[in-house]
């Protein structure tokens, strides 16, 4: 499926890999749900800001995690004890 932007007037330029059939249909913004429009770029052309500028997919899931507030895992505990400040009285 090709990759397309779409830009949501809240959050901005997002892509989507959708159908070519379903590509000039309405679509949901990813981080905030409201309705997104389809942008066109000139092929090898294309401008990234924000939070997700060179973000991978790994990256992107974790911005957008982030942005909703969705707990974070971060893997299995070490079994460690953090180092603790010297205390001054």
């Amino acid at each position: 499926m090709p990759l397309y932007d779409y830009r949501c007037d809240t959050c901005g330029v997002f892509e989507q890999r959708r159908d070519s059939a379903q590509a000039t249909a309405p679509l949901a913004c990813p981080g905030c749900a409201d309705g997104a429009r389809r942008v066109y770029t000139p092929p090898g052309v294309r401008s990234r800001a924000g939070a997700r500028a060179g973000a991978n997919a790994v990256d992107r899931g974790r911005i957008d995690r982030a942005l909703t507030g969705e707990p974070q895992r971060t893997g299995p505990p070490s079994g460690r004890r953090l180092p603790s400040a010297p205390h001054s009285h």
